[in-house]
């Protein structure tokens, strides 16, 4: 699909990123159902019927193309559903292949990410549709309380609300907070049919968490090292290597970790790559958990896979209300012992 012809300022006629986006945000344009927004919209189901009058008889009428915007609900029998199923429509959006169709009609690996995924299969000895994906949004603020603080190593303070733009450290209480994260979703994978008997492909936006769980953890010398961690049997550490024992935790080589697009702006475009990299590899998952965020889901729902639980859920926000219905069994972690 491309723009028509004749149609200026679309983000093709520029030399910059930040001049491309620019020509992109000052087109027409529906009203946004993103972030605060949404908060606005009594009803999305309205709010569609509004834009859609405005997109016909309305102010936008006369113009040929607009943009839209909206943080979907990734949900069956939502608003969108159950419109198409009023017209008639049978092939739904979820539940059916068609999500996935559409995604792989509009976009292709580029070479370079298509060798770097082509490599990571390689190098793990993994095959489409015979391992499993475990995803940890561990640096969304929705992972934490509201207005949640922690300290570093060094004394200070930061809001676990800008995890997002300057990491998270992989250190003290903190540290615990992440594997306990993680132990729990993998403990909810193993709850889907059939998970635990072949790799389980981890990915985070924590690049220290995943080489811990897929690496450190399998290390004699990191354990030794690190004694202290696995003296009480029921720390989280210890119940990590007790997992990790019984099955086989893999994920790619941490050098280029997964950076937020709308988080890291400005960086080179190799530095996007590991985020595009999992995403495909959670792609062709056979099964999928996933916690905070729809970046796993997103996978999931282009795959077209029924093997997914949810690990995880939002602590504070509107977004409580639209986690998926296949949540893990399992009690989330309390995390008591951790103070933020």
């Amino acid at each position: 699909w491309r723009f028509p012809e004749g149609m200026p300022g679309w983000g093709t006629n520029c030399k910059t990123l930040n001049e491309c986006a620019k020509q992109v945000r000052n087109q027409p344009s529906i009203k946004r159902v993103n972030g605060g927004d949404r908060a606005e919209v009594e009803s999305f189901d309205i709010y569609l019927s509004e834009q859609i009058h405005n997109l016909n008889g309305g102010s936008l009428s006369d113009t040929r193309i607009v943009t839209f915007d909206t943080l979907h609900v990734y949900k069956e029998n939502d608003d969108m559903d159950k419109r198409l199923a009023d017209l008639g429509e049978t092939d739904m959006l979820y539940g059916t292949p068609s999500f996935g169709l559409i995604f792989r009609s509009f976009f292709q690996p580029h070479p370079d990410v298509q060798k770097l995924i082509d490599g990571v299969y390689d190098e793990l000895g993994l095959v489409p549709g015979q391992y499993d994906a475990v995803h940890c949004r561990v640096r969304h603020p929705k992972a934490y309380p509201r207005g949640a603080k922690l300290k570093t190593s060094d004394g200070q303070e930061i809001y676990v609300s800008n995890a997002d733009k300057i990491g998270l450290p992989f250190e003290g209480d903190l540290r615990d907070v992440l594997v306990e994260t993680a132990v729990h979703a993998v403990q909810c994978a193993v709850t889907l049919p059939g998970v635990g008997g072949n790799p389980i492909y981890f990915m985070s936006d924590s690049n220290d968490l995943v080489d811990y769980i897929t690496h450190d953890i399998y290390d004699d010398k990191f354990k030794m090292e690190n004694a202290m961690l696995f003296e009480n049997k029921e720390s989280v550490h210890s119940k990590a290597a007790a997992l990790a024992s019984s099955m086989k935790l893999v994920a790619r080589e941490q050098s280029i970790p997964n950076a937020h697009i709308d988080k890291n702006k400005g960086r080179k475009e190799h530095e996007y790559y590991g985020t595009f990299v999992d995403l495909y590899l959670g792609i062709n998952a056979k099964c999928v958990a996933h916690g905070i965020g729809n970046f796993a889901t997103f996978a999931a729902r282009i795959s077209g896979t029924s093997c997914v639980t949810k690990h995880t859920t939002e602590k504070w926000g509107i977004m409580t209300r639209f986690d998926a219905s296949n949540t893990c069994p399992l009690a989330e972690p309390l995390g008591d012992t951790v103070k933020l």
